[in-house]
């Protein structure tokens, strides 16, 4: 797993980059009432998520990608940005088929919010430590 430390903290990266741009976005951008329509934009960013992980994933060979199970005993740091990160994408989709059935919420990404912070946090920590 060594080997792929670089690769999947730069995925990582990425991810957080793609979801702290798209939730304040659409924070920003959508004001007090989002409209049904704008739900195609928390749909884009969850699939802006989605590809760099799936590209990553598919460049591993299949020995490392066995192991990316053992990734929280030893990356801890690695797994709970990537399980925050995933938290945030399933809370802008919520927000997105929510939006979709009752427009006018915003209660989700807030949340998303809160976690981009934390997930930025910890890879912070990575970096210092």
């Amino acid at each position: 797993m060594a080997g792929y430390d670089r690769l999947l903290w730069r995925t990582l990266h990425r991810v957080l980059l793609v979801l702290a741009i798209g939730v304040l976005g659409l924070l920003l951008g959508l004001g007090s009432a989002p409209t049904r329509s704008d739900s195609l934009l928390g749909v884009l960013v969850v699939a802006l998520v989605v590809l760099p992980v799936a590209i990553t994933v598919r460049r591993m060979t299949p020995v490392a990608r066995a192991n990316l199970r053992a990734v929280p005993r030893y990356r801890p740091l690695m797994a709970v940005t990537s399980a925050l990160l995933a938290l945030v994408a399933l809370l802008v989709l919520w927000w997105a088929v929510g939006n979709a059935l009752f427009p006018g919420t915003l209660s989700p990404l807030t949340l998303a919010l809160v976690g981009v912070v934390l997930a930025a946090l910890t890879a912070l920590l990575n970096r210092v430590l």
